[in-house]
């Protein structure tokens, strides 16, 4: 029986402790310092004493360091613990911790848990089990911990004699622990829950900031622990559907190794409201046979949501008895005689299409051999894949996981697919196929995200075998898994695909003919792909005389693009309707406007009103800005030489306590030839004609940098000035290695734009576009990562200093009062690091031609 040290004392008792006994005072030490370690020893040994759990839960001194033995202590602290504990240390603390995890009854763990827990000053919970989980965790903790633990303590701290116990004690500790025993600790301690087995489980699984689950998981991880789930699949099965959505990946995950006794529970997670766990439920059903995939999975033909239900009929279409399941459950409907719904229908229809008629032979375009890599290393590695059948362990699908970069690297992805094929693997054309929104590129966006005419060229003999894997693309969706991953453009995607193809493939014709004739950003890419078809063009003539108005306007658009006498195509800018757009974004190319329409689809999934996003819309400005591929007409040329009208004087600044003989002249950053800027190329009322030369001196101190620009009209006599450049620029050794990187660039080559207001806006602005936060989030994911340079348009925000243009539009002293929203953008340069280069004026300086009023700004944060 436990004595405390009064009554030792008082019984002349000097005899030693138990070893349980004295790793539980040891543990408990720290309470030294606030008068409740014998009530606190008492409890937990004796099951007596249960109000110090109150007085636990106020956090008296020392509390803090039994629940987290890990976290930071004074070195102040631990010398009062151990001047009160004589001999007592942080790892002999832990060593302790160890032996009473390795010995003690399962009441007595039970009442250390819950003293732990209230220790860490949490209340009592009546749902969840959360002492059950803070004692598991603190038993992997413990489990863990070795030597290092005496590096928050003094050297002298240290007694290397405890070596070998403490990691015997860890070994006996963490062989000890399996859910089985939890279960019995849980039952011990009653800790809430349906039954002692939910308990159990919710105190393994569940995970927030508070708690976070690794530690816990382990005691999963193990055989004992995957021999536990799979006994009480019935319980998990009750369990996972309430937890948190990436609590639910990792039970998908777990799923996998026991896909037997988990085929139920995988089967609903495969219809999960999370996209990353229907993949990973999909993944641990693929390790059953077809026939039981198709068993667990068919019931949800009729009861899962249609936008849930899409990956499931995905993995039945590829399946032997798949699509005879969905056939059947569309002749049976709801099961009651009921109709099945028309999205539902829809989408099972569509499936058996796929199926029956898009994987037919005759449907197939027909592909060159497979490419094998040229590059040996790589080839080597691909045939070292075909003996690694995926799913058959963690190790083997790390290594697919590894395959799946080299994608991008390979001539033709048939050949990664034929590898999976050869590894056993039935889902080898859609596995590879989903590479495009699930691989990451080298920069860490989607392939698909960034798929170009060239890079297409990999991937098309893919989709002519298969068919029916590009008319699923065609459905659109962004491929997102998680909201920080870029989106996918699916689509557009498989359209740059499908232009790939020697021939169209007859079965998608009426599909990309409706795309072609319709009045999204889409309709570009399809009629690419359809060419001329003969088909495809019956279809356009018949709808140019139809009653539908936008098909009558996208077939004239098209038809005249085809050269067919006679059709006059309508404005630009049609497909956004009549007062959307301003005047000034209408002539932009539909190349162009192919981002506002993207945006405005984003903006309306989001559920941002049509009426709010239009008005947002008629916001947009043109603008001229450089191209991710570097193409586009020379507009202008970086750096030097300098060319200026021999009367004119240097762009410089003279300072009172200079020499005005010997001014701070400015660098040149850009010569723009306005005769190359076609009108209505940007919003701004800039000279058809002439040069303007951008300066700039770019240093780090201040938002306002010494520069400005000079307008040389056309026809002006210019020869090239000298200049004596003394400063120091930011992220250059010196202004001739800023000038080199510039005049290496080369011509500066400008493609057109468009712009939306990415910067904080006025409260009146505010008022008007009531959404406008969430609108300028969702223009800033519309991005091809071209951009470096910009004329006209708005400014791009940068880390929220707010808009530059603003600084032009104060007016000097005597002048009439500026709007804000007479301050342009001129010209702006993300040419630092870190940072972007702005040249603003205001629009009455700048029709004026004053472009001595240039303001020169740079933000940045280095």
């Amino acid at each position: 029986m436990y004595q405390s040290d009064d009554e030792r004392t008082d019984r002349g008792d000097t005899t030693e402790r138990p070893p349980l006994v004295a790793a539980m005072r040891e543990c408990l030490a720290p309470l030294r310092l606030s008068d409740v370690f014998e009530p606190a020893v008492e409890h937990v040994l004796r099951g007596t004493r249960p109000e110090v759990l109150a007085t636990l839960r106020a956090q008296p001194h020392g509390a803090e360091a039994v629940a987290g033995p890990d976290g930071y202590w004074s070195t102040r602290l631990a010398d009062a613990v151990a001047g009160l504990h004589p001999g007592w240390t942080r790892p002999g603390a832990d060593a302790a911790r160890r032996t009473v995890y390795g010995t003690a009854p399962v009441d007595v763990l039970a009442r250390f848990g819950q003293l732990l827990h209230a220790a860490s000053g949490r209340a009592p919970e009546q749902a969840q089990p959360s002492w059950l989980l803070v004692l598991a965790d603190d038993v992997a903790r413990a489990s863990d911990a070795d030597d290092t633990d005496a590096d928050d303590t003094d050297a002298d701290d240290t007694d290397d004699t405890d070596a070998d116990d403490t990691d015997a004690d860890g070994a006996e500790s963490g062989r000890r622990w399996s859910p089985d025993v939890l279960m019995e600790v849980a039952r011990a301690g009653d800790a809430p829950g349906r039954s002692v087995v939910h308990a159990t489980l919710t105190a393994l699984l569940h995970a927030d900031n508070s708690y976070p689950a690794h530690r816990r998981r382990r005691l999963l991880e193990t055989d004992a622990g995957v021999a536990f789930l799979a006994r009480y699949a019935d319980e998990l099965a009750a369990v996972a559907p309430g937890l948190e959505f990436y609590v639910r990946k990792y039970v998908a995950l777990a799923c996998a190794r026991s896909p037997e006794a988990h085929a139920g529970l995988a089967a609903e997670l495969a219809v999960d409201a999370d996209g990353g766990v229907r993949a990973d439920a999909l993944a641990a059903l693929s390790r059953l046979d077809g026939p039981g995939q198709v068993a667990v999975l068919r019931q949800h033909l009729r009861t899962a949501s249609p936008d849930r239900l899409l990956d499931a009929l995905a993995r039945l279409a590829d399946l032997d008895g798949g699509a005879v399941a969905i056939e059947e459950t569309l002749a049976d409907g709801d099961g009651d005689g009921g109709p099945l719904g028309p999205e539902r229908e829809r989408l099972l229809r569509r499936v058996v299409f796929r199926v029956r008629v898009l994987r037919s032979v005759e449907t197939a375009v027909p592909a060159p051999p497979v490419a094998m890599p040229h590059d040996a290393d790589l080839a080597e590695e691909l045939r070292a894949l075909r003996t690694l059948r995926p799913g058959s362990g963690p190790e083997v699908d790390r290594t697919w996981s590894i395959a799946e970069s080299r994608v991008t690297r390979l001539p033709d992805v048939r050949a990664l697919r034929d590898v999976r094929r050869a590894a056993g693997a039935a889902d080898a054309d859609r596995w590879t196929a989903g590479l495009l929104v699930t691989c990451t590129t080298s920069r860490y966006r989607k392939i698909g995200a960034v798929l170009t005419p060239q890079d297409a060229e990999r991937w098309w003999p893919l989709f002519a075998e298969r068919p029916d894997l590009a008319d699923e693309y065609l459905d659109g969706g962004d491929g997102k898994r998680h909201p920080d991953q870029y989106a996918v453009d699916t689509r557009t995607m498989i359209l740059t695909i499908l232009e790939r193809f020697p021939a169209v493939p007859e079965a998608l014709v009426p599909r990309l003919t409706a795309l072609a004739l319709g009045a999204n950003r889409h309709r570009l890419s399809a009629r690419r792909v359809l060419g001329d078809h003969p088909g495809a063009r019956a279809a356009a003539l018949d709808a140019l005389v139809g009653l539908d108005d936008t098909a009558r306007s996208s077939a004239a658009e098209w038809l005249a693009d085809l050269g067919e006498p006679e059709v006059v195509g309508p404005e630009p800018g049609w497909e956004f309707g009549a007062g959307v757009l301003h005047p000034s974004a209408r002539t932009l190319p539909a190349s162009t406007l192919w981002w506002l329409d993207r945006f405005r689809e984003q903006a309306l999934d989001q559920g941002i009103p049509t009426d709010d996003v239009d008005r947002w819309l008629g916001l947009a400005r043109p603008t001229l800005r450089t191209a991710a591929d570097g193409g586009g007409p020379v507009v202008g040329r970086l750096g030097s030489p300098l060319m200026l009208p021999p009367d004119m004087p240097t762009p410089a600044a003279t300072y009172d306590h200079y020499d005005p003989d010997d001014p701070y002249e400015y660098q040149l950053i850009v010569t723009l030839d306005l005769a190359a800027i076609p009108p209505g190329a940007t919003d701004l009322p800039l000279p058809p004609d002439g040069h303007v030369l951008l300066f700039a001196n770019i240093e780090l101190e201040d938002v306002l940098l010494p520069g400005g620009a000079v307008y040389v009209p056309a026809g002006t006599p210019v020869e090239e000035r000298e200049v004596s450049l003394d400063y120091e620029p930011y992220g250059y050794d010196s202004p001739e290695a800023l000038d080199e990187d510039l005049r290496h660039t080369g011509d500066l080559r400008l493609v057109p734009g468009v712009s939306l207001p990415s910067c904080a806006l006025d409260d009146e602005t505010r008022a008007e576009h009531p959404h406008a936060r969430a609108l300028q989030e969702v223009w800033s994911e519309q991005s091809d990562e071209g951009g470096r340079w910009q004329l006209g348009g708005y400014a791009y925000d940068f880390d929220g200093y707010g808009d530059p243009a603003r600084a032009s539009a104060v007016p000097e002293p005597g002048e009439m009062f500026s709007r804000p929203e007479d301050g342009a953008v001129l010209a702006q340069w993300v040419g630092v690091p870190m940072g972007i280069l702005y040249w603003t004026i205001n629009r009455q300086d700048l029709q004026a031609r004053r472009f001595d009023r240039v303001v020169v700004q740079m933000f940045a944060n280095p």
